[in-house]
């Protein structure tokens, strides 16, 4: 090889390297819940995949027609080369006795070819079904969101 091709050969190794360094950095995607309590007593968290013991006692509660806000951060990596799309999937549920409502939110990232970086098309759902010994009202939809990665978004869910 040349002096010149081996310099050629050289540069476009190091825009790969660096290109893919950028691709394969990991983000945060935030989720916002919004949980709002429509009934005449107090929601407890009944069910997460979250480490509840790190959160302060009764840090999930929400009191009665109350509302309460919380988020929680999720890597995220949504670079290059990804066959399937990613999923970011939650299911918590809230109790009042008898009643309980399980609430399910998605965010579903489809890659399509870019130049530097992959183009992302994002879906998100939220979904609420009664799932306690009483029947109760239950809701959730998505709020607001971002397009660009990390694609945070937020989700309102309502008991009562």
């Amino acid at each position: 090889m040349t002096h010149s091709n081996n310099s050629l050969a050289t540069a476009v190794m190091a825009c790969t390297l660096a290109l893919t360094g950028v691709n394969a950095q990991a983000d945060v995607t935030t989720l916002t819940f919004e949980v709002v309590n429509n009934t005449s007593g107090a929601l407890k968290l009944n069910r997460s995949s979250w480490e509840l013991s790190l959160a302060a006692p009764g840090f999930f509660d929400v009191d009665p027609y109350g509302e309460h806000s919380f988020e929680a951060n999720y890597q995220t990596n949504f670079g290059y080369p990804r066959k399937t799309p990613a999923t970011l999937r939650e299911v918590i549920s809230y109790a009042n006795g008898d009643r309980e409502c399980t609430f399910t939110t998605a965010l579903r990232v489809t890659q399509s070819f870019g130049v530097f970086k992959p183009a992302l098309s994002a879906t998100r759902s939220a979904s609420a079904t009664s799932t306690g010994m009483d029947d109760v009202k239950c809701e959730a939809r998505v709020t607001e969101k971002t397009d660009e990665a990390p694609l945070n978004y937020s989700v309102r869910f309502t008991m009562g």
